[in-house]
């Protein structure tokens, strides 16, 4: 007989289908709160209807089929993704419109592309083009399938990321673009690189102003594309007094599952409560191995698990651990301050005690949140979503 192999942070095969999250769970395990992401899928297409925006949320956030289409059921128009390889995810699991926020080079990416509409003729698939060399790329690309390729002049800010540098360096792409026979549809930028919001507001001004000036080189509705997970707000703003044939589409993806850390200091949410609130939904579970030294102890959790590039993670509870196992113990909630994540290395988690924490013992389990969602997500390939009791309702996968 061989041993069963299985996948981190997986379930054992031969558990109860419904069972707590600690039962015959080969930890760490990563975790969405059931009741967390259906707040946040109402509030977030609430919000985007309110103010008249489409909707494509950042698929490249989770690169979940399972929430993609949580998201669609709410309304969402499509998703964007960063690459064609996630567009191809994206499209085998069902979702035909789609934005490739980025300018594409690669001839056989493009290819795949300039090809959606033969297979679908309702689809709706766009990508960016920044440069000469884009076009001709695209072009090139478009006339190899005899296909059509749809796309968006992308309007950047020096010493930002990518796009054009300037309003006329816009203008007189989207005239190459529309010149050379791909099919214009308007402008893009993205916001979330600069240092607030009222610089935010400022840029997609411009980015507006550019919108409107290439108006007349798009055949039926023009489409202006922006939105981080931070300042989206700016934008709301800056488009309010938008020309009524310009849609506007948001591309936030980090509300989802929200966080305890980046998103949750700068979400828009909390500059304007009235439009509504998120709740953090991820978790990593992992068990302390080791307490070495007064007011040190370490958890089998690090950076292959947990995200760190936005901030560590917390602590957001402790399940001590009991004859029964800590599934049956209540969870503790250390004070502000009292259990703090000082360092990750490869497997290990570094917590400092301070007065008032717990007293830990190897074998307790550890609940951390975490700051920054798109780069935790990607360090699973399955994820348990619970319910308020912490009781497994299924387990979903990622395709990165």
């Amino acid at each position: 007989m061989t041993d069963s192999v299985t996948t981190k942070g997986a379930p054992d095969p031969a558990a109860p289908a419904q069972r707590h999250v600690l039962d015959d769970a080969h930890l760490p395990v990563m975790t969405l709160r059931e009741s967390a992401l259906a707040n946040n899928t109402a509030v977030m297409q609430d919000y985007v209807e309110r103010h008249g925006l489409l909707f494509a949320p950042h698929m490249k956030t989770h690169m979940a089929p399972d929430l993609a289409a949580r998201q669609a059921a709410a309304g969402a128009w499509g998703v964007t993704v960063a690459s064609v390889q996630q567009a191809m995810v994206a499209w085998e699991h069902g979702t035909h419109r789609i934005l490739v926020a980025n300018e594409a080079l690669d001839p056989a990416g493009l290819a795949w592309l300039a090809s959606r509409r033969a297979v679908d003729p309702e689809a709706d698939v766009l990508c960016y083009v920044d440069s000469d060399a884009g076009v001709a790329a695209a072009v090139a690309a478009q006339d190899s399938v005899d296909g059509e390729l749809h796309v968006l002049v992308e309007m950047g800010f020096p010493g930002g990321r990518t796009g054009v540098r300037s309003p006329d360096a816009a203008r007189s792409l989207a005239q190459v673009a529309h010149d050379s026979g791909l099919v214009f549809r308007g402008v893009s930028g993205y916001e979330g690189g600069l240092p607030g919001v009222d610089a935010a507001r400022e840029y997609v001004v411009g980015v507006l102003a550019v919108a409107a000036d290439v108006r007349d080189l798009v055949s039926g509705r023009a489409l202006l594309s922006m939105g981080g997970s931070a300042w989206f707000d700016a934008v709301v703003d800056a488009v309010a007094a938008r020309p009524d044939d310009l849609d506007v589409l948001l591309r936030s993806g980090a509300y989802l599952t929200h966080d305890d850390g980046f998103y949750a200091e700068r979400t828009p949410f909390g500059r304007h409560p009235a439009e509504g609130s998120l709740t953090a939904a991820i978790e990593v579970w992992g068990r302390v191995t080791s307490c070495p030294e007064p007011g040190l102890a370490f958890v089998a959790v690090g950076k292959r698990d947990i995200s760190f590039d936005e901030g560590l993670p917390v602590v957001r509870s402790v399940r001590p651990a009991r004859p029964g196992g800590p599934a049956d113990a209540p969870q503790v909630v250390p004070p502000p301050g009292a259990v703090t994540v000082t360092r990750l290395d490869d497997q290990h988690c570094y917590l400092a005690l301070a007065e008032g924490a717990p007293a830990l013992t190897p074998g307790d389990v550890v609940v951390f949140g975490i700051s920054h969602p798109c780069t935790v997500f990607d360090k699973w390939r399955e994820v348990q979503v619970i319910d308020d009791d912490d009781t497994v309702l299924r387990t979903i996968a990622t395709w990165f």
